[in-house]
């Protein structure tokens, strides 16, 4: 049995391995409560509480805009929020609710709706999305659109029930009038001959009297004019949705998928750097390196300095890379402030080169930094919503990812890429990304042992 001694050695050595723990039982665990909670809303499907909330103001305040609305309450998976506070949304609220991030998508229901659905006039619904949540927004749009159509095909059929009244009133009328002339000759004919009985002189008249019999009504082009009304009404609808984007107030371009994912692989990946970072720092502190530097006239700070800053170099070019790469490769748009991608980009590697520093003060053996530095990038990573889309996941869960540093960072990236925005609107996720890095820093700087 000594195939099952060298086992049994074998797996002591593994279990006592953090590392190897980590990577084989945490990480696995990890990603999938995270995952799991993040993606129940996909789901569970739409209805009730996981709905998308949708705020819409209703500036036309007719029955038809009422019945319109009552239709949209009816749509599975969308809840209709039409106040705050007890106070009903006004178009500038909606719309800085949307710029905000607080709601994917809002709509206006203008003035005139009734009145113009009626007639069989062209109108405009006004709605206001977030280009950062295009596949929520594409699918409520696509629900309200057939909402829309089964709306205005109501009104179609009204106003060609109305019509088809209106002929058969005619045709009635025109009826009544032959029977009126009818009799009107019958009567007439009548006296006549009375007149001659008067005067003796008989002559006997013949009456003839049409006997018409009621034509069956041609239900054919009835039927046909149906269909074609109906063709018509969904190649040219009446109910269009113009759609705008809630910071700029232009027509929305919907950003294309390297828009979404370079930014958010980036985030990723900028703190994979924090295991480099920290073997890099063991490997000389284990070999003594440290103690011959620091027996020269160097200081510590200075020494911590300098193994920091090339993280942070190398960091930037990772970045500048990446980016490059989906702007030259594949045409992404950088958005609408190069100065803000700046900003984002060193708060970003600041932060994640601060956090190589502290794995390199808390942990003591190469394993351990392997293990913990994958288990930190890749749970603040699907924590941060680099995996799935910060929308998607639950309300808890969007609060949770406030917490990261990966979520600021890819809400000012998107806030410049997607939405539009410019520099004095990412100054917040930037500070914010510099603050992470200096609590990072001010941890390790109170942790460093440059001993062996």
């Amino acid at each position: 049995m000594q195939w099952w001694a060298i086992a049994k050695k074998d797996i002591r050595i593994m279990l006592k391995d953090p590392g190897a723990i980590v990577v084989l039982f945490m990480l696995p665990l990890m990603l999938i409560t995270i995952m799991s909670f993040a993606l129940m809303p996909v789901f569970q499907g739409g209805g009730g509480d996981e709905a998308i909330a949708l705020p819409i103001v209703d500036q036309d305040q007719t029955k038809d805009s009422i019945k319109f609305i009552n239709l949209l309450k009816d749509t599975d998976g969308i809840k209709l929020e039409t106040e705050n506070n007890e106070e009903d949304f006004t178009e500038k609220q909606i719309r800085k609710l949307v710029s905000d991030g607080e709601y994917p998508f809002a709509l206006v229901i203008p003035k005139e709706f009734g009145e113009k659905i009626k007639d069989g006039e062209k109108i405009e619904l006004i709605s206001y999305e977030d280009p950062a949540q295009a596949n929520m927004t594409s699918i409520i749009g696509r629900a309200i659109e057939g909402v829309a159509q089964a709306f205005e095909v109501e009104y179609i059929v009204t106003r060609m029930v109305e019509n088809q009244v209106t002929n058969i009133k005619e045709n009635v009328t025109n009826e009544i009038s032959k029977v009126e002339d009818g009799y009107k000759k019958y009567i007439a004919n009548l006296t006549n001959q009375l007149n001659s009985l008067t005067n003796n002189q008989f002559e006997p008249v013949s009456i003839e009297v049409d006997a018409q019999q009621g034509e069956e009504p041609d239900l054919t082009l009835l039927k046909d004019e149906l269909v074609n009304t109906a063709k018509l009404s969904l190649n040219d609808p009446k109910v269009t949705i113009g759609t705008y984007s809630a910071s700029e107030g232009d027509v929305v371009e919907r950003p294309d998928a390297f828009q979404q994912n370079v930014p958010g692989y980036t985030v990723m990946y900028a703190f994979f750097i924090i295991m480099y970072a920290g073997r890099s720092f063991l490997n000389e502190r284990n070999d003594g390196t440290f103690r011959r530097v620091l027996s020269a006239p160097v200081d510590h700070w200075q020494l911590f300095i300098g193994k920091m800053i090339p993280n942070y170099f190398i960091g930037i070019l990772q970045v500048v890379v990446l980016f490059a790469f989906g702007h030259f490769v594949f045409g992404m748009s950088l958005g609408s402030s190069f100065s803000g991608l700046i900003l984002i980009t060193l708060a970003l590697v600041w932060a994640s080169s601060c956090l190589g520093m502290l794995i390199a003060a808390i942990f003591k053996t190469d394993s351990q930094i392997s293990g913990w530095s994958v288990l930190l990038a890749l749970t603040l990573a699907a924590l941060g919503g680099t995996m799935v889309p910060l929308f998607i996941m639950p309300d808890i869960m969007q609060n949770i990812a406030l917490i990261t540093p990966h979520a600021w960072a890819l809400t000012g990236y998107q806030d410049i890429l997607v939405r539009g925005l410019g520099f004095k609107d990412v100054i917040l996720d930037g500070l914010v990304l510099f603050g992470f890095g200096f609590v990072f820093l001010f941890v390790s700087l109170w942790k460093m042992n440059y001993e062996k």
